[in-house]
């Protein structure tokens, strides 16, 4: 019911249209001079001059891992995971809880 624009229409009426005013009052309030306004009260209310300057974090200036969430090397980093991954599977299949796996060789491609 509420998918068709004379329902929905009818249903914001029965509301008033509180919420497409409440966002017109909105946007027009905080493009309005009053911003500033606002923007005055609540850097008196916390203590502050002017607008808070923005700063280097100390990892990012010593240049420590992580910078963005991406490692350094991510080369050596992949190369640790899959040693890890192999060293374990050695030791599962030494506990005998995993067997080995046989390889099968690939099919070769038929010259055209």
């Amino acid at each position: 019911m509420l998918l068709t624009l004379p329902a929905s229409f009818l249903v914001w009426a029965r509301v008033y249209f509180y919420g497409a005013v409440g966002t017109a009052l909105a946007t027009a309030f905080f493009a309005s001079p009053a911003k500033a306004f606002l923007v005055k009260k609540l850097n008196a209310r916390a203590g502050t001059t002017g607008p808070l300057k923005r700063t280097h974090s100390q990892e990012s200036l010593a240049s420590k891992e992580p910078v963005l969430g991406l490692p350094a090397e991510p080369q050596k980093d992949f190369e640790e995971l899959v040693s890890e991954v192999k060293n374990e599977m050695e030791a599962r299949q030494r506990k005998g809880s995993v067997k080995r796996a046989e390889t099968v060789p690939m099919p070769q491609a038929k010259a055209m």
